[in-house]
């Protein structure tokens, strides 16, 4: 079982080509990683993996069926650089977490997400911390993969090593396909089994 990306193109509204024929599988399980240069496309790439974006052409399709399929539970999940893009700042992350369903109080504790944050308002938590909220959120018995878009580039050093360590033993333990975005080299060397560039709208293997 794979998300599978065939042959994705991607115009912008204006004209640009952004992805010019790209394909990309992560198989369940597995950690993938992409980086390259800013305004390469990665984030577009991402979106339309997990269905927020449709493509010009080309297919995504999870586990054989259409990431773009309507009435199904959504098996590939986007968290974005910043949280705040996902979250609405009027309400309290209680209310944020119980959007479409309570995580699972596991994933919440592996997380490390306090109960002292339930009242709180996303203003009130630093980047790390509402970052945590936000992938609880998308975490659900039915996320299959999970694609993360710089996601930690905003945090220091210490608290991005303590993210992805906890989200790595969860995605092992659950065996979720985990695509890794990032312009750290360092960073995707370290999680991933594969490495890729894109650059000028296509992929490539990276050194």
């Amino acid at each position: 079982m794979s998300l599978i990306g065939a042959d994705i193109r991607y115009t912008s509204p204006e004209g640009t080509t952004i992805l010019d024929g790209v394909s990309i599988t992560l198989p369940k399980a597995s950690i993938l990683a992409v980086g390259g240069p800013s305004g390469a496309g990665k984030s577009t790439l991402a979106r339309i993996l997990s269905g927020h974006t449709a493509p010009s052409a080309g297919t995504v399709e999870v586990d054989r069926q259409s990431v773009l399929r309507k009435g199904r539970p959504r098996a590939v999940q986007y968290a974005p650089q910043s949280p705040e893009l996902s979250t609405d700042p009027r309400w309290t992350v209680g209310r944020i977490l119980a959007n479409g369903g309570l995580p699972q109080p596991e994933i919440l504790d592996a997380l490390g997400v306090q109960t002292s944050w339930v009242p709180r308002l996303p203003a009130e938590l630093s980047g790390g911390q509402l970052q945590r909220v936000s992938l609880a959120r998308l975490l659900r018995p039915e996320t299959k993969y999970l694609i993360c878009d710089e996601i930690t580039a905003q945090l220091d050093a210490l608290s991005q090593k303590e993210l992805w360590d906890r989200l790595t033993e969860i995605c092992r333990l659950r065996e979720i396909g985990l695509l890794v975005i990032s312009h750290d080299i360092t960073l995707r060397h370290r999680l991933a089994q594969k490495t890729l560039t894109l650059a000028r709208g296509r992929l490539d293997n990276s050194a």
